[in-house]
């Protein structure tokens, strides 16, 4: 499936052709990999375990419009930044690093992913 949004493209693929999958995906696969070699229920392991998460959420957003353009060949710039803003939105539904902090709850994931999904076609020309 090619990324970039077009006017043929139906309301539900150009809500998915703004998530960018791949990038989410190598985000799972790495937590899985740190949680496994960290515990966070132990302070100290808890502690690096977490700067590390936030490392590779930030290596991961810059990465995203790269990949996009790159190999996905996305072109459109306000796709790129809707796809690369999608990245915490959606590493916040997850839990991600935020999982981590003291004052996160899933619910708030579970409310901030959907009102994310209804807002970017409202302020996506390309979403429409």
């Amino acid at each position: 499936m090619t990324r970039t949004i077009n006017k043929s493209d139906n309301y539900m693929s150009r809500v998915l052709k703004h998530i960018p999958s791949e990038i989410v995906m190598a985000y799972v696969a790495i937590d899985g990999v740190l949680r496994t070699c960290y515990n966070p229920n132990v302070w100290a392991d808890r502690q690096i375990l977490l700067k590390l998460l936030w490392i590779v959420t930030a290596a991961l957003t810059i990465i995203t419009p790269l990949w996009l353009w790159r190999v996905m060949n996305v072109r459109r710039i306000p796709q790129l930044f809707i796809s690369t803003f999608s990245l915490p939105v959606w590493l916040f539904a997850l839990g991600g690093p935020f999982a981590l902090l003291d004052w996160y709850q899933p619910a708030f994931g579970a409310i901030v992913l959907p009102i994310y999904t209804l807002i970017v076609p409202i302020i996506s020309k390309s979403a429409r």
